[in-house]
C-alpha cells in the first residue's frame, strides 16, 4: 500500500510539473468568429434575411479563428463565397468580443449591388418590428440600419469611405491616376484596411501595386496628404513616393514600398531604424516654420501645457478611470506643468515628430527605411516619439532596450552630454503618456459611437501611464 500511495504522489506530481509546463493555450477553446452581413435591396429600404421555423437572421458565416475586424480582405473572402458575388464592406455595424469564451460576434453593412435572392426575404423596417429574430439582440442593430436608410439621415461622425459611393469614386479617381502614368490596371481596387480612422485601397497595375490613403481629418491630425508630399521632399529617401493627392478629399496615392519590418524585427534593424529617425528628427529643425506652413501642427510644451486642464476637466475622457487615479491626476496637474518647463530647460530642440513611431509604420525599401503613416505628426519634444521604449517593451530583455535607447539618445550628443540626455529622457516619459493621452482624447471624441471602441483603451492607459511615470520620477 505504501508503494501504491508513492507512486499515486509521483503521478500526481509529474501531472502537476506537466500542466505548469505546458502553455495555457493549449487548454484554452479556439477562437470562433460569427460574421453577419447586413446586404440592402438596390432599389428599396430593406434588407436580406432568411428565415427558418419562423425565426428569422442575417446571412451568416462561422470562422474557426480570430478575425481582425479592420482586415476587409479576410473577411471578404468569407462572405463572398457564402453569397456566390462580389462584395464591398461599408463598415460593421456591431462588433463585440468575448475573450472568456473566445468568441467574436459581428455585424458588417455591405453595399448595395443589385445581388437578389430567391430562398430569401426581403425586410423593411415595419416588417422588422414584428418579426420574430432567431437571435433577438440583432434587432436594435438592424432597426438602426433600417431607419438610417429609410430616413436618410446618416450619422455626421461617419467616414467618407464607410458610406454609399465612396469607393466608385475612388476607383474612378485611381484609374484617371493611372491613365495620367500610362500604367493599366491589374486587379480589381480592393480595400485593405478601414476602421475610424483611415481607410487603404490597394490596386494591383503594370507598374506595380499602388495604394489610395484616405484618413480623417480629426482636430490633431494633419492634411497627411499635403505633409507626406513635403515630407518627401526634405527626406526624400526615407519617405514613400507620393503619386498623386486630392487635397480637397485628402485622398493620397502611393507607390508600393514594400512590407513593414513588423514588431519582431532583429535587434539590430531596430537600433538602425531609431539611430535613422533621430537623424531626420535633428535635421527636420531647420525646416519647422516650413513644415508649420503646410499645415503641420504646433504641440510644443508650451502647448502640451495649455492641455493638462482641458483634459482632466474632461468627464468624458476620465470615465473609465477609478475616482482614486482621478484623484491623483487633478493632484499631478501643477507637478506636471512644471515638468513641461523643466523639459524645455534642456538644449535639446523640438522638433517634427511622427506621433505614432512603431516598428509597423516603417519599411525597409531599396536599401533604406521608409517611415509612413503620418497623420499624428507634429512639431514637438523629440522623445515623445519613443512610445515603443517607454511604453511597449516590457517583454524586451532590458540589455537590449538600453541598447536601443543608447543607439537613439547618442545621435542628441551634440546637444547636451549623455548624463543631461538621461535625465531628460526620464522627465520626457510622463510627458510622452500625457502627448498622446491628449491625442486619444480628441480621436476617441470623433469617432461615431460604433467605433469607439477600436481605441477606447487607448486613453486610460496612457493616462494610467502619466501616473505610473510622474510617481516614478
Amino acid at each position: 500500500m505504501l508503494q501504491i500511495g508513492k507512486i499515486k504522489t509521483y503521478l500526481l506530481q509529474a501531472i502537476s510539473l506537466f500542466l505548469n509546463q505546458v502553455p495555457i493555450k493549449y487548454f484554452q477553446p479556439k477562437w470562433k468568429s460569427d460574421i453577419y452581413i447586413i446586404l440592402p435591396h438596390s432599389t428599396e429600404d430593406k434588407i436580406l434575411m432568411l428565415s427558418e421555423d419562423g425565426n428569422y437572421f442575417l446571412p451568416h458565416v462561422r470562422v474557426d479563428k480570430c478575425i481582425d475586424f479592420e482586415n476587409l480582405i479576410s473577411i471578404k473572402s468569407q462572405i463572398e463565397p457564402k453569397l456566390e458575388f462580389s462584395v464591398n464592406i461599408l463598415y460593421y455595424a456591431s462588433l463585440n468580443y468575448d475573450e472568456s469564451k473566445r468568441q467574436i460576434q459581428c455585424i458588417y453593412v455591405l453595399e448595395k449591388n443589385g445581388a437578389t435572392s430567391q430562398q430569401a426575404d426581403w425586410i423593411d423596417l415595419q416588417l422588422l418590428r414584428n418579426l420574430h429574430l432567431k437571435l433577438p439582440e440583432h434587432k436594435s442593430v438592424i432597426e438602426t440600419y433600417l431607419t438610417e436608410i429609410e430616413s436618410g439621415d446618416i450619422p455626421e461622425l461617419r467616414p467618407p469611405w464607410a458610406r454609399e459611393g465612396w469607393l466608385q469614386a475612388a476607383t474612378q479617381w485611381i484609374d484617371e491616376k493611372l491613365l495620367e502614368l500610362n500604367y493599366q490596371r491589374l486587379s480589381p481596387v480592393e480595400c485593405i484596411k478601414s476602421w475610424g480612422i483611415s481607410c487603404v485601397l490597394r490596386v494591383n497595375t503594370s507598374g506595380g501595386n499602388i495604394y489610395l490613403k484616405e484618413a480623417s481629418t480629426l482636430p490633431l491630425f494633419c492634411n497627411e496628404p499635403v505633409l507626406t508630399v513635403e515630407l518627401a521632399n526634405l527626406f526624400p529617401v526615407h519617405i514613400p513616393n507620393v503619386i498623386s493627392i486630392d487635397n480637397q478629399r485628402h485622398w493620397m496615392l502611393l507607390a508600393d514600398f514594400g512590407q513593414p519590418v513588423g514588431r519582431n524585427a532583429p535587434i539590430k534593424v531596430q537600433k538602425d531604424i531609431y539611430r535613422v529617425f533621430a537623424q531626420i528628427q535633428i535635421k527636420s529643425v531647420q525646416y519647422i516654420d516650413k513644415l508649420l506652413s503646410v499645415g503641420c501642427l504646433d504641440r510644443r510644451l508650451d502647448w502640451l501645457a495649455t492641455q493638462i486642464d482641458v483634459l482632466f476637466n474632461n468627464e468624458i475622457a476620465l470615465s473609465q478611470l477609478q475616482p482614486e487615479e482621478i484623484e491623483q491626476l487633478k493632484n499631478l496637474n501643477p507637478h506636471l506643468k512644471n515638468l513641461c518647463s523643466q523639459l524645455a530647460s534642456y538644449q535639446i530642440p523640438q522638433t517634427l515628430i511622427h506621433g505614432d513611431l512603431h516598428l509597423g509604420n516603417v519599411a525597409f525599401y531599396q536599401d533604406n527605411y521608409l517611415f509612413f503613416d503620418w497623420t499624428d505628426c507634429c512639431i514637438s519634444h523629440p522623445f515623445f516619439d519613443m512610445i515603443e521604449l517607454f511604453f511597449y517593451s516590457k517583454n524586451k530583455p532590458s540589455s537590449k532596450l538600453k541598447d536601443l535607447q543608447k543607439e537613439y539618445l547618442v545621435q542628441w550628443t551634440a546637444y547636451e552630454p549623455m548624463s543631461r540626455l538621461l535625465e531628460a529622457w526620464k522627465i520626457a516619459k510622463p510627458l510622452c503618456a500625457l502627448h498622446h493621452a491628449v491625442s486619444y482624447q480628441y480621436i476617441v471624441a470623433c469617432l461615431e459611437p460604433r467605433a469607439k471602441q477600436e481605441l477606447s483603451n487607448a486613453l486610460p492607459r496612457f493616462l494610467r501611464e502619466v501616473i505610473s511615470a510622474t510617481t516614478q520620477l
